[in-house]
């Protein structure tokens, strides 16, 4: 077999002209294609080229570092106008902030051999958030406009052409992280501290404020919110004055404030983090519970502000501190880093009552105890006295001795009398005011204003209750008033309420009865004396 295998691989003369004719036509069919293509790509070239739409992208600049901000403008230039607004692209995609200023899409005009087209331009501000390439010719747009030819609506899909924006770390800002561009960041802090009052209430309140600006690690000064609030100890950036003191159930709310300017405020990182617990104490609760609060985020057209809020509350006793915040950003004007931090703030906790120590109240009880048995003694002492020495029966006959002549003097001087009247006309009682106006009636100067009136007033209406057939009308004992009618015609209810309400008005004032002659004082002390002989004989021992 092996002999017939080498005749046959020794005719190359037979093999050679197929070969070479399968390279021919494979050559043929390439060329073919080739031709093929370059006619297409042709003819799409006069397709674009005979358009009478141009478009006109322009990126500044092309190369910049992340935060900062480059402008993408695409013009678009027709030879008639355009009916309808361009749809453009959105160039939204991941690590890259486009926005669109106020004003960001405006009406253009232009001259083009020799004739003014119309159209439009729109404005991007592109800010890349971290390092990368970013590619913005992949997407298209509508327009339409008039035809040169009949004036028809014609549309046209265009794609914008191939921009690359290329975001890269400058050297001196190597190793930042997170990456922080700016030209300036202030940073402010507030601390406001909610005491704890009874059943939950809010008591004493504290406002403080703190901010450094720059990396100059000047604080400013601490301002008050208002005169009825009390600041908390410590009262600069170092920390240096003390802790801040607690008691259970207070509250610290802490607000940090980062203002920048001169870059993007997206790339602003969380200001506040959780507390640390002490150092090898890992097992002890925490002094203080976290309470954060979603931040907030304003941005301007130089920057923005972010503010982060977070309340501590007082939950075990112990000692803590808030987190100090710390930013390092690069400046590009100077081509350096700039760095604002606020220190942290140390807090103590006061542990509540019912977790004292036993020492705590073994150091209380000395100070207390010495107190409390001179308490008992001086109350032994006081009820002995009381007991032995009769002071307590001197006191209360000394005591009522002086209400029996406050009585008297009251009695004396008609003031008892005049209240005992008033009672009565309030209880329209028509048979004790008589009688308690004729007790009263002497302690008045017979030829008085006030008696007179009074007089008028009760004749007038014992008249309209007993009747008109008697001078001087006095009720029998027991008669009581009840707005029935008294027998006289045209008399009714309303007629005695205002016969009363008179009567009350016309009642003389202590004014009045101190400004009696002596001589009816002293008639009226006689009688008083008369009919109450045992205060003469009181007075006569005493």
């Amino acid at each position: 077999m092996n002999p017939r295998r080498v005749s046959r691989a020794s005719r190359p003369g037979k093999s050679a002209p197929r070969l070479a004719g399968l390279m021919l036509l494979s050559l043929l069919l390439s060329s073919l294609a080739l031709m093929s293509t370059l006619c297409s790509a042709a003819l799409a070239a006069a397709d674009t080229s005979s358009s009478p739409v141009r478009l006109t992208v322009e990126l500044e600049p092309q190369e910049l570092a992340p935060g900062n901000s480059a402008e993408l403008r695409v013009q678009v230039l027709v030879p008639t106008w355009m009916p309808e607004p361009v749809t453009f692209p959105s160039l939204d995609q991941p690590g890259l902030r486009v926005t669109l200023g106020d004003r960001a899409t405006t009406p253009i005009s232009q001259r083009v051999d020799g004739k003014t087209w119309s159209g439009v331009s729109r404005r991007y501000r592109l800010t890349p958030l971290s390092a990368g390439r970013f590619e913005l010719g992949s997407g298209s747009l509508e327009v339409t406009y008039a035809s040169p030819e009949d004036n028809s609506p014609t549309q046209q899909r265009l794609t914008l052409p191939p921009v690359t924006l290329t975001a890269r770390l400058p050297e001196a800002a190597e190793g930042l992280d997170p990456y922080l561009s700016a030209r300036d960041i202030e940073l402010t802090q507030t601390l406001e501290i909610v005491r704890a009052g009874e059943n939950g209430k809010s008591g004493e309140n504290g406002e403080q404020t703190q901010g450094q600006k720059g990396d100059d690690g000047d604080a400013d000064d601490t301002e008050n919110a208002g005169d009825d609030r009390q600041p908390p100890e410590q009262d600069d950036a170092d920390g240096d004055s003390g802790p801040i003191e607690l008691e259970a159930g207070d509250s610290v709310t802490r607000t940090v404030t980062a203002r920048l300017s001169g870059g993007s405020a997206l790339l602003l990182p969380d200001l506040l983090s959780a507390p640390a617990k002490e150092a090898g104490d890992e097992t002890a609760m925490a002094p203080l519970g976290v309470y954060p609060e979603t931040p907030r985020l304003e941005e301007s057209n130089d920057g923005g502000t972010r503010t982060d809020r977070v309340t501590y509350v007082a939950e075990n006793g112990g000692k803590s501190s808030l987190p100090g915040v710390s930013l390092r950003w690069y400046d590009p004007e100077s081509d350096s880093l700039a760095q604002a931090e606020l220190a942290p703030i140390e807090v103590s906790v006061s542990a509540p009552r019912a977790a004292r120590s036993a020492e705590d109240w073994s150091r209380l009880v000395p100070g207390v105890l010495p107190w409390l048995l001179g308490l008992v003694l001086l109350v032994s002492l006081t009820a002995w006295l009381w007991r032995h020495l009769a002071i307590g029966a001197k006191v209360r006959a000394h005591w009522q001795h002086h209400q029996q002549q406050q009585r008297q003097r009251r009695e004396a001087s008609g003031v008892a009398g005049l209240q005992r009247l008033k009672r009565s006309l309030d209880a329209r009682d028509l048979v004790a005011v008589r009688r308690h106006w004729e007790a009263l009636e002497p302690h008045l100067d017979s030829n008085s204003e006030a008696r007179a009136r009074f007089a008028n007033q009760l004749d007038a209406l014992c008249r309209a209750c007993l009747g008109p057939d008697r001078e001087i009308a006095k009720p029998a004992a027991g008669f009581r008033d009840t707005g029935g009618d008294g027998g006289g015609e045209g008399d009714g209810m309303d007629n005695k309420e205002s016969l009363w309400q008179r009567l009350a008005q016309a009642l003389p004032s202590a004014r009045e009865l101190a400004s009696s002659r002596p001589a009816n004082r002293q008639l009226a002390h006689d009688r008083l004396t008369a009919l109450n002989p045992t205060a003469q004989v009181t007075r006569r021992n005493a």
